[in-house]
C-alpha cells in the first residue's frame, strides 16, 4: 500500500540495521517530522551511536490501527547527546502486518526450538521473550536459524504449545541474539489461547503502569 500514514496517528517506530560491525540492531525512535521525500525521527542514546550510512533498514511503523512494515534507506543520522536523530527517505510503499490484537507482549516462556541445517536437526532449550497471537521472539545465545521453516513448544505451564514459525528477523539482545518468528502453522485453538494469554498480560501491564503513576 502507498505510504500515506499521517503523523498524528503513529505512536513510534523501530529501526532494524547494522552497527559497523554487521550485527543487526534496533532503534526505538519518536517520529518528528515526515513529507514526500524525508522522515526525521529521534531517539534517546546515552553513549551516541555510530553506524555507518546511508545503508538499507527494516523500518517498523507502530500505528493506532496496528503495525506497518517497511524497507527504506537510512541516509543519516545527527549526534546530538543524549539524543540522535535519525534522516531516513519516505518510503514509497508498506505492508500491513497485524492488527492491536496481535501486538506482542513481554513474556518468558520455556520453550524448546528445533531447525534442521545441512540435513542435521537441532534442538535448543531458550525462553520466550516476547510474544502475540501471531509470532514469538526467543532468546537464543548464538544466532542459529533455519533457511526452512522451524518448529517451537512453548510451555505455559502445564499446558504446551507446538508450532511452526518462519524467521523474520535478528537483532542483538544481551549477551546473545532475539529471534522473532511468525506462526506458518498453528492451530486456531492454540492461537486463541496464545491470545488470552496476551490479553490477561495486558491488562497486568495496564493496572501495575497506572499504580506506579
Amino acid at each position: 500500500m502507498k505510504f500515506n500514514l499521517n503523523l498524528e496517528n503513529i505512536k513510534y517506530i523501530k529501526i532494524l540495521y547494522k552497527d559497523l560491525a554487521g550485527n543487526p540492531c534496533t532503534a526505538k525512535a519518536a517520529m518528528k517530522s515526515v513529507n514526500e521525500r524525508e522522515i526525521i525521527a529521534c531517539a534517546k542514546f546515552e553513549d551516541g551511536l555510530r553506524i555507518e550510512t546511508p545503508q538499507e533498514v527494516t523500518l517498523s511503523i507502530v500505528c493506532n490501527d496496528g503495525l506497518y512494515r517497511t524497507k527504506t534507506k537510512l541516509k543519516s543520522i545527527d549526534n546530538a547527546e543524549p539524543y540522535i536523530f535519525f534522516a531516513l527517505e519516505t518510503p514509497q510503499g508498506l505492508e500491513y502486518q497485524q492488527n492491536r490484537e496481535y501486538f506482542r507482549v513481554p513474556a518468558k516462556y520455556s520453550c524448546i526450538y528445533t531447525i534442521t541445517t545441512e540435513d542435521k536437526i537441532k534442538e535448543f532449550t531458550t525462553h520466550t521473550l516476547d510474544i502475540s497471537a501471531n509470532g514469538v521472539s526467543i532468546f537464543m545465545p548464538v544466532h542459529e536459524i533455519s533457511n526452512e521453516e522451524a518448529e517451537i513448544e512453548i510451555a505455559f505451564g502445564d499446558i504446551k504449545i507446538s508450532a511452526r514459525i518462519k524467521y523474520i528477523r535478528s537483532e542483538k539482545f544481551e549477551e546473545g541474539y532475539k529471534l522473532s518468528f511468525t506462526y506458518s502453522a498453528i492451530s486456531n485453538l492454540d492461537r486463541d489461547f496464545i491470545s488470552q494469554i496476551c490479553i490477561k498480560k495486558q491488562l497486568e501491564q495496564r493496572r501495575n503502569f497506572n499504580s506506579a503513576i
